[in-house]
């Protein structure tokens, strides 16, 4: 939120609906970016689990959604059920975007290409979101090890109780070590209506890429430069859909965290939410037919107020990624990611423990500077952009403040945003610094490595480069 306040919105039922709305746009749109590549057949699962399948699933088409404050927004009576919600309490959601192929006649149950597992804390008023690659080999529960994207349609296939979701939420819980709570599960026309009602949204697109706006339309590619541009819906579409780049799979969940925060950013930007509400009722009705979930009207309504006033930078996005997954072939010849399930579980865990913890004031006897040099930290400054030199800059900006630079280097991957890492506790030095660069505790992560030669490591991501606080050249 930006701070602006606005009038009081009457609580009618078009207002309800639109809450309902506007809380997928902003906090689980996520579920929206979960597309799979139009040109890609690869991981699809064998005919055994496709064949005679599609007879036995109940027609969207033909279900009106229901707006009882205590009834389930579901298509299908197999599905996960009610679940009471706990604002004390961390929250976990799956959130998917469901890939039918039906340009192509697929009638199958489809496959969730992209899964994303967000929690919502609302007492240290954090959120994040851990991007699962399709490719990523796990237990499925009862029926062995499958590609998660598959675990969708076993569950639809086979009859699992709670169905495809019911089934993928444990598959994903199962990898991350968690108990997930809601799912929530969309299609590509959710995404472009939802995209096309703020007027599109801006990304910096990092190199150049075709994009395929509309699937069903072969051929149909649409070049970006480099650089920040307003994209519609299909072309957003299309950005997080493409697999064609050199990153692959990894890239395109890069980018689909990316529009979300494009998005989330822009839905509650003062210039566009007052000039949402009026569309929210028609904006509902489009949306029904392409939207599933556990949660109740009333459980949205009671999120969306909730979540309206967390930063969105405080938003964590991390995607599992080398060395993570290791790249391989399964025993039936399939291109797999194996997961190394211990180091996922912890950077899981590691995420959900930043807080905005208050540094202890220091006394009338010493002063901060005084704090800070007793603490006496090393700090090491890397380079995650692709900006020749920035590291040396900015270790001379944090020498010229009165911090203790040691070292200086290269990260060994690109960062789209920049963080913190503090090996040793040191409480004042990483507040001087969060305070010097203009973050907040967000960006901060804890680490414990005995063999570190410095206590404090900042990796420099993209943000730093646009919103560095070096003083303006005279």
């Amino acid at each position: 939120m930006n701070g602006n306040s606005s009038q009081p919105i009457k609580s009618t039922d078009w207002t309800k609906r639109g809450l309902w709305a506007a809380f997928l746009i902003s906090a689980l749109i996520t579920a929206l970016l979960a597309f799979k590549g139009a040109n890609n057949k690869t991981g699809t699962p064998s005919p055994a689990l496709t064949d005679g399948v599609a007879s036995s699933f109940s027609d969207p088409e033909n279900i009106q959604p229901t707006l009882d404050n205590d009834r389930l927004l579901q298509g299908n009576s197999d599905r996960p059920g009610f679940k009471e919600l706990n604002l004390d309490q961390t929250i976990y959601f799956l959130l998917t975007g469901l890939d039918k192929r039906e340009w192509e006649g697929d009638t199958g149950p489809g496959l969730t290409d992209t899964n994303i597992v967000a929690f919502l804390d609302v007492q240290k008023q954090s959120a994040g979101l851990i991007s699962i690659p399709r490719d990523t080999f796990v237990e499925v529960p009862k029926y062995g090890p499958f590609k998660i994207n598959q675990a969708f349609s076993l569950g639809e296939a086979y009859g699992y109780p709670g169905g495809g979701p019911a089934l993928l939420m444990e598959s994903a819980g199962n990898l991350l070590g968690t108990t997930i709570d809601y799912y929530i599960q969309v299609d590509f026309d959710a995404f472009v209506i939802l995209v096309d009602s703020v007027n599109g949204v801006e990304v910096n697109v990092q190199e150049k890429i075709l994009v395929d706006p509309d699937p069903s339309v072969k051929g149909d590619m649409k070049k970006l430069l480099p650089g920040k541009q307003l994209l519609s819906g299909d072309l957003a579409l299309g950005y997080v859909r493409t697999r064609g780049t050199a990153e692959g799979d990894f890239g395109r969940t890069k980018r689909q965290q990316q529009v979300l925060i494009g998005l989330q950013k822009k839905i509650f930007s003062y210039e566009v939410l007052p000039g949402l509400i009026p569309k929210l009722p028609s904006l509902y009705q489009e949306l029904y037919t392409h939207i599933e979930t556990n949660l109740t009207l009333s459980q949205v309504v009671t999120l969306a107020w909730a979540v309206k006033d967390i930063n969105p930078q405080s938003l964590q996005t991390t995607v599992i990624n080398r060395p993570l997954v290791e790249a391989g072939f399964n025993s039936r010849d399939q291109y797999v990611l194996f997961p190394d399930i211990e180091r996922i579980q912890k950077v899981w865990g590691d995420m959900q423990q930043v807080a905005a913890t208050p540094v202890p004031e220091p006394t009338q006897e010493i002063t901060l500077d005084e704090h800070i040099l007793e603490e006496n930290a090393k700090v090491a400054v890397m380079n995650g952009t692709t900006s020749p030199g920035l590291a040396g800059e900015t270790a001379d900006f944090f020498i010229a403040n009165g911090f203790q630079i040691t070292e200086v280097g290269n990260s060994d991957k690109f960062k789209d945003q920049t963080f913190i890492y503090d090996y040793s506790g040191n409480p004042y030095t990483i507040q001087a610094l969060l305070d010097l660069m203009g973050y907040s505790q967000t960006r901060l992560f804890y680490r414990s490595d005995p063999n570190s030669t410095v206590d404090i490591v900042i990796e420099l991501g993209a943000d730093w480069v646009l919103e560095n606080t070096f003083p303006d050249p005279e």
